[in-house]
């Protein structure tokens, strides 16, 4: 996520660049042609400022969906942050086994750092050694979704303490509420992840845009003259980053310096939890690198 707020324009021209110098070479290629005699090429009765409120409506309308789902998964990642705490002071105050308290904190770390890795389809399995004892690991391997899986082993965890007096029946169904709100915001971000917007919101406003870029030229030539250029590139870049901030958000879980910061939330979830317990030193929080915190 970029969070620097001066504008970065060598990431913005490496973002947009080489759409920008084509735009302009056309633009450029369309006056010359128009100064030089061909003056077929200009069409100055385009409405195009009727045809640029259109197509700003439609990107606008696109990249609202876009943040929207964006915003969604924030929320949904802050849920899982609240109720990762939520856990961990719960089995303090509500279990008596210090050795099942701290098993299950850091099942619950293991649990937010297998669902980041699940979401950017990355191997979780280094980040989950340092919290999870081996024969759980080994059997995590043959599982499909392996957040599921960690939350299944402490729900487990938390029956066999009920059965032998580690924590009463009113405790467990409390801590099972807490594990049941952590697996609706998994299945949020899942349905996110694995639910695109439908390909007419992305493809169309490309298009569109990309035709109005074209026409730009061909109906300001006649009165811009040799100013061509510069005034259709600029106003096709507006229209360019507008399609663009609506394609960059509406994915929040593919690696990029847009996404949600993942491992920023997973690390704030990694510190509250072992400072819970008292179990030592605690990583250090994720700072933002170059304007950008992942």
């Amino acid at each position: 996520m970029i969070i620097r707020r001066r504008l970065d324009f060598v990431r913005l021209v490496q973002h947009l660049g080489p759409q920008l110098f084509s735009l302009l070479c056309y633009d450029t290629a369309v006056t010359l042609l128009y100064v030089f005699g061909w003056q077929w090429v200009s069409i100055g009765e385009l409405p195009l400022p009727l045809l640029g409120s259109a197509i700003a409506i439609i990107v606008t309308f696109r990249n609202n969906a876009a943040y929207d789902r964006w915003w969604e998964a924030r929320g949904l990642w802050g849920s899982v942050v609240n109720n990762s705490r939520s856990f961990a002071r719960g089995l303090l105050v509500l279990t008596n086994d210090a050795g099942l308290q701290t098993r299950l904190v850091r099942h619950q770390i293991a649990y937010a750092l297998a669902l980041r890795c699940s979401l950017l389809g990355l191997p979780p399995w280094v980040a989950l050694e340092p919290y999870l004892p081996p024969d759980l690991l080994a059997r995590l391997r043959s599982k499909a979704n392996v957040p599921a899986a960690i939350q299944t082993a402490m729900a487990r965890d938390l029956a066999t303490a009920r059965l032998t007096g580690g924590v009463d029946s009113i405790g467990a169904a409390t801590l099972d509420r807490t594990l049941s709100d952590l697996a609706n915001a998994q299945g949020g971000l899942e349905r996110i992840k694995k639910t695109p917007l439908p390909r007419q919101y992305n493809q169309f406003p490309q298009v569109f845009v990309g035709v109005y870029c074209l026409l730009l030229p061909v109906g300001l030539v006649h009165d811009l003259g040799y100013l061509t250029p510069i005034g259709s590139t600029v106003i096709g870049f507006m229209f360019m980053a507008l399609d663009r901030i609506g394609r960059d958000l509406e994915d929040p879980f593919e690696g990029t310096l847009h996404d949600i910061p993942m491992q920023a939330i997973t690390r704030t979830i990694e510190i509250d939890l072992l400072q819970t317990i008292d179990a030592g030193p605690a990583p250090a929080a994720v700072t933002e690198r170059e304007g950008v915190l992942w």
